[in-house]
């Protein structure tokens, strides 16, 4: 399996068979309608994302991203919430699927479940299980108490946002989570992308003891395969 940042919460996970493209925020949307201009350039074009799927875990800009989607092939299936689904339709989508908490779809080689996640819209994150392996990403959430029950899915990788701004959880409430679910690697994330929404992912990190989580190599991909 194949894991790329492609920044913010952004990812791409690739099997040998199966291409995901998770929250992935690819133009300069939020500099358009916020003036808050993006710190590192995109690693693809729009027009370039050849994926089995696209998850938006929330309609916000950064994980929606209309100006990115809108050059996107059509044909691709979009995974969002309701309020997603309703904002694809309106730009002419017809390919889209909406999940609630709880609930699971097959792509590829791929199961992909939406679980528990507290934002300033409706939300959710995602457990991805594909080639043995359990990821979760936490997309945008407050914290929560019920965020400790993704443990229940045993996932050997999380990856969960650390900013403390906008509706997402700070470095020490996302530590605690973090100890709660029991991955034995943490990658934070939802940092770097604005200069008025970032954090220090060392401090994450760094807080995390004993070897029982440990930071996971993940870079920023500049290039994608």
């Amino acid at each position: 399996m194949k894991i790329r940042w492609i920044g913010q919460s952004g990812y791409m996970i690739q099997t040998d068979t199966t291409k995901i493209m998770l929250d992935p925020y690819l133009s300069d949307v939020v500099n358009r309608i916020a003036n808050r201009p993006r710190l590192v350039e995109a690693p693809i074009k729009p027009e370039e994302v050849h994926a089995d799927a696209v998850i938006c875990t929330h309609n916000h800009l950064d994980h929606l991203d209309v100006d990115a989607i809108e050059n996107m092939n059509r044909d691709m299936l979009f995974i969002t919430t309701e309020e997603g689904k309703e904002k694809l339709f309106t730009m002419g989508f017809s390919n889209v699927k909406s999940l609630k908490i709880g609930e699971s779809i097959l792509v590829g080689d791929m199961e992909i479940t939406a679980v528990f996640a507290k934002h300033t819209v409706e939300a959710f994150g995602v457990v991805l299980k594909a080639e043995g392996t359990t990821l979760y990403f936490s997309g945008d959430t407050l914290y929560d108490e019920q965020l400790f029950e993704i443990s229940k899915y045993h996932p050997d990788v999380a990856f969960i946002c650390i900013n403390g701004k906008l509706g997402n959880m700070n470095v020490e409430e996302a530590v605690r989570v973090a100890e709660a679910i029991g991955a034995k690697v943490n990658v934070p994330n939802h940092y770097g992308m604005f200069a008025s929404n970032t954090e220090d992912p060392h401090k994450f990190t760094d807080k995390l003891q004993n070897g029982f989580i440990m930071e996971y190599n993940v870079e920023y991909c500049n290039e994608m395969e």
